[in-house]
C-alpha cells in the first residue's frame, strides 16, 4: 500500500492514504449490504404468513435500494435528503395502502403472541383489498436508507433498531431463520473491521485474524443455537421455564411436583402451612391449582398455545357471553334455580405455589378468571389473598342439576347455554383425549377391550378394577422411569404410588375410553376436618392437604372431579344415576392407530448413574458457550497483564522511564491521540535523551513523560467511539 509521510502534532508518522485500496473498500462494503439486507429479507419475511412472495425477491429488491442509495447519496447529507424525497412522494400517494398492509402484518404479529401466549389478541379491521406489499416495500426502503448510511460511515448506530429487532423476533421465537440471522450477524459485523481495517498498515492488518474469529465464533455460535433453539421455545422449554418459575412462584414445602412425572420421588408431605380459609360454611371442598392436559409421558403439560391458538374466535364469542369452563356447573344451577346454596370462602396463600390461585368446583363468581384466555380461563398469579363464591354441593347434586337442566332444555335461556356449551364440548373433545402410543399400549393389554360404548359408570368400573390389581397405595414409592412412560411403568413395573400415579392413571384410562378428562393437583379439605370447624373458622390447610386428581367432562355441565387413591373416595359418588337425556350418555374409544408395541419385558429402572454421556445441540451450545468464555478469559488476562505492565513502568527507573512512557505515548497517537505540537517535540527530545546520552534523569522528568502519555490517551477516549473503545481496550489490549 502507498503511503505518505504526513506531521501530526509535530511528531513524523506513517499513516494510510484513505483513497488507497478503494476497490477493496467498496468490494467489502457491497458485501456489507448484500449480508444486511437478504439477512434481513431471510430473517424477517418468511415470519409474516401474509408475505406469499418469499424472502428471496425482497432480498435482492432491498439489496439493490441499498447500492443504489449508496452510490447515488455517498457521504453527502443533501444528496441523502433528497433520495428520501421520493420515498415521501411515494408514501403520501399510496399512504391507505401502506397502513392496510401495516395493519395486515400487525395482525400476523397478533397471531403469532397468540399462539406464543395463548391469549386473545383482537385483529385491526383492513380494507377487503388491502395487500402487504406497498408496505413491504416502504419499510425495505427505509431499512436499505438506514443499511447504505451504516455502510459508508462503518457504525452500527443506523442499524441498531434493526439489530434489536433482530434479537428480538430471535429471542421470542417470532423468527426461527438462524441462517439468515447468522447472514445478518456477519454483516453487522463486517461494518467495524471495514472501517478499521480498510488502509491500515500491515501490523494493523495482522488483526484481521481477531475480528474473523469472533466472526467465526459468532456464526458458529448462532448456527448451533438455532440447533437447539429448535429442540425448545425460550418462554417455555423445560428447565428454563421450571427454573423461573420456582423462582418467582415455588415454595421449598411444596409437595407436589407441578406436573412433573421423571424420576418422580416420594411424596413429601409436611406441616408447612400452605393455605388459609375462612369460610361461610365449611364442607368436603377440592381447591384446583395446576389443570394439565397434555401428556408427554413423563409430564404432565398445559396445552401448547399453539394448539389453542385456532380456538381464538371461539372463546372470544364465549366470554363475551359470560360462560366460562370453570362456572358451568354454577351457570347450570342458576337456570334450573336448583336449591343449593351460595358459599363465600376467602383465601390466603401461606406457601402454596404463587403463579396459581387455588379454586373451588362451581364456582359463582367469574371475577378471579380471564376473559382474554383461550381454553379454561386462567387467573391472576402471584396473589396472596382472594375471595370467590362457589355453590355448596357435591357430585351427586350436581347430576342433579344436569337432569333439570336436561328437563328443561327447550327453554329459551337453557338454549343459550347450551349452544355455548355445545361449542365448548367439541372443543374438549378435540383437545382432552390425547393419549400417547405407549400409553395406550400398556392400557390394552391391562384393560378390557374397549368394544362399542360403554356407560361412564361401566368405564368407573373397569378403572377401579384395574388400579386394585396393578398399584398399591405407597406414599414412599419411588419411580425412577427416566424418560420411560411414568403410566407403563407405574402400572407395569413399580406397581406403587399415591395419589399423582392414580391420577394420572385414571386421566388416560378415561380417555383410553373416549371420556375426556385432565389431570389436576390442589388441596383437598376432607369432610371429617369439615364438619369439625366452626362457620366463620380460619381453617389452615398444610402440605398433608396436598393432593392430585383426574377430572371428567360430563356433557352438559362441565367438569366433574373423579376419586381412585384408596382413602380419599367417596362412596356416595360411586352409584351415582347418570341417564340424563342430555349430551351421551354413553362413551367409545376413540377412533385412533396407536403404535403395536410389544410388552416391556425389558423396561428398567433408572439408575441414578450418569456417566454415559452423549454429544446433544444442548452439549454443543454448551460447549461452544465455554469456548467463548475461554476468548474473553484470554481478553481479560491480556488486559491484566497491560495493567501489569503499566505499573512496572511506574517503578522503573527516571532514565528507563522517560523511554518507556513516551513509547507508550507513540503507540496510542498511531492509533488516534493527539497532542500539542510543541509539548510533543519536548517529550520526543526528552526521550532521545534518555535513550543517546549519558545524563541522568530525574523523578520530575519522568513524571512529565508519564502526564504526556495519560493525555494522550485521554484524547484516544475522547476521540474513539464505542466500537473502537472496545477494540483498542478489550481486543488489542493497548489502552487502559
Amino acid at each position: 500500500m502507498r503511503k505518505k509521510d504526513v506531521t501530526k502534532t509535530g511528531l513524523a508518522m506513517a499513516v494510510p492514504e484513505e483513497a488507497v485500496d478503494g476497490g477493496r473498500a467498496y468490494a467489502g462494503r457491497f458485501l456489507a449490504a448484500v449480508f444486511l439486507m437478504m439477512g434481513l429479507s431471510g430473517l424477517f419475511v418468511p415470519a409474516f404468513p401474509s408475505v406469499s412472495c418469499g424472502w428471496v425477491i425482497p432480498g435482492i429488491c432491498g439489496t439493490s435500494i441499498c447500492l443504489g442509495i449508496f452510490l447515488l447519496a455517498g457521504y453527502s447529507k443533501g444528496r441523502q435528503a433528497a433520495v428520501l424525497i421520493p420515498y415521501l412522494l411515494f408514501a403520501g400517494i399510496f399512504y391507505g395502502r401502506i397502513r392496510d398492509g401495516f395493519l395486515i402484518l400487525s395482525n400476523d404479529m397478533l397471531h403469532f403472541m397468540t399462539e406464543k401466549t395463548g391469549k386473545i389478541y383482537l385483529d385491526f379491521q383492513v380494507n377487503a383489498e388491502g395487500n402487504v406489499y406497498f408496505t413491504l416495500f416502504s419499510i425495505g426502503f427505509l431499512a436499505a436508507f438506514l443499511t447504505a448510511n451504516a455502510i459508508w460511515y462503518g457504525t452500527l448506530w443506523p442499524v441498531s433498531p434493526v439489530i434489536f429487532l433482530a434479537a428480538a423476533a430471535l429471542i421470542s421465537g417470532f423468527s426461527r431463520e438462524v441462517i439468515a440471522a447468522a447472514v445478518f450477524l456477519a454483516g453487522v459485523l463486517l461494518l467495524p473491521v471495514f472501517r478499521e481495517q480498510i488502509g491500515k498498515d500491515r501490523e494493523e492488518k495482522g488483526n484481521l485474524p481477531a475480528y474473523a474469529a469472533v466472526i467465526a465464533v459468532s456464526l458458529v455460535l448462532l448456527l448451533t443455537a438455532g440447533t437447539f433453539l429448535g429442540r425448545m421455545d425460550l418462554f417455555q422449554e423445560n428447565w428454563w421455564k421450571d427454573s423461573v418459575h420456582r423462582f418467582l412462584y415455588d415454595s421449598s414445602t411444596e409437595s407436589m411436583p407441578e406436573g412433573n412425572l421423571e424420576n418422580l420421588g416420594s411424596w413429601k408431605k409436611s406441616d408447612a402451612a400452605a393455605l388459609s380459609l375462612k369460610a361461610d360454611q365449611y364442607g368436603k371442598l377440592y381447591l384446583r391449582g395446576v389443570i394439565r392436559e397434555n401428556y408427554t409421558g413423563t409430564a404432565w403439560e398445559e396445552l401448547p398455545a399453539e394448539e389453542k391458538a385456532d380456538s381464538e374466535a371461539l372463546f372470544y364469542w364465549l366470554h363475551k357471553n359470560g360462560f366460562y369452563g370453570n362456572e358451568m356447573i354454577g351457570l347450570a344451577s342458576d337456570l334450573t334455580e336448583e336449591e343449593t346454596a351460595e358459599q363465600t370462602v376467602e383465601i390466603t396463600n401461606l406457601g402454596a405455589c404463587r403463579e396459581h390461585l387455588y379454586l373451588p368446583y362451581a364456582l359463582h363468581d367469574s371475577s378471579l378468571l380471564s376473559a382474554d384466555v383461550i381454553g379454561d380461563a386462567e387467573v391472576k398469579k402471584n396473589e396472596e389473598n382472594w375471595t370467590i363464591s362457589y355453590l355448596s354441593g357435591s357430585v351427586p347434586q350436581w347430576y342433579a342439576v344436569l337432569q333439570k337442566l336436561a328437563d328443561h332444555q327447550k327453554a329459551d335461556k337453557e338454549q343459550e347455554y347450551l349452544r355455548c356449551e355445545d361449542a365448548y364440548r367439541k372443543y374438549v373433545y378435540d383437545k382432552d383425549l390425547q393419549i400417547t402410543d405407549t400409553a395406550a399400549a400398556t392400557l390394552g393389554r391391562l384393560l378390557p377391550p374397549a368394544e362399542g360404548r360403554l356407560k361412564l359408570s361401566e368405564i368407573k368400573e373397569r378403572i377401579y378394577q384395574c388400579l386394585e390389581e396393578n398399584l398399591a397405595y405407597d406414599e414412599s414409592a419411588v419411580t425412577l422411569n427416566g424418560n420411560n412412560d411414568f403410566l407403563a411403568y407405574t402400572l407395569e413395573q413399580k406397581k406403587k404410588g399415591y395419589s399423582v400415579h392414580y391420577a394420572t392413571a385414571t386421566v388416560l384410562m378415561l380417555r383410553y375410553y373416549g371420556v375426556p378428562a385432565r389431570y389436576v393437583e390442589g388441596y383437598y379439605l376432607r369432610p371429617e376436618e369439615a364438619n369439625a370447624a366452626a362457620p366463620g373458622e380460619e381453617l389452615v390447610l398444610d402440605e398433608t392437604h396436598a393432593h392430585a386428581w383426574a377430572e371428567y367432562y360430563l356433557d352438559g355441565i362441565g367438569w366433574i372431579p373423579f376419586e381412585t387413591t384408596p382413602g380419599y373416595i367417596d362412596q356416595e359418588e360411586i352409584g351415582v344415576s347418570e341417564d340424563t337425556g342430555l349430551g351421551q350418555d354413553s362413551y367409545e374409544a376413540p377412533d385412533k392407530d396407536y403404535m403395536a408395541q410389544e410388552e416391556p419385558d425389558t423396561m428398567e429402572e433408572e439408575s441414578g448413574d450418569r456417566s454415559e454421556w452423549k454429544v446433544t445441540p444442548v452439549w454443543a451450545f454448551l460447549l461452544l458457550l465455554l469456548l467463548l468464555l475461554a476468548l474473553i478469559g484470554r481478553q481479560v488476562y491480556r488486559r491484566r497483564q497491560l495493567l501489569k505492565k503499566l505499573q512496572e513502568m511506574e517503578q522503573l527507573s527516571p532514565k528507563e522511564g522517560v523511554a518507556a512512557w513516551y513509547g507508550y505515548a507513540v503507540c496510542l497517537m498511531q492509533h488516534g491521540g493527539t497532542a500539542e505540537e510543541k509539548e510533543n517535540r519536548e517529550m520526543r527530545a526528552l526521550s532521545d535523551e534518555a535513550m543517546f546520552s549519558s545524563h541522568p534523569m530525574t523523578e520530575e522528568q519522568k513524571g512529565q513523560e508519564m502526564k504526556f502519555a495519560e493525555q494522550v490517551r485521554e484524547n484516544c477516549m475522547a476521540k474513539w467511539n464505542l466500537i473502537e473503545r472496545l477494540k483498542y481496550r478489550w481486543i488489542l489490549c493497548i489502552c487502559r
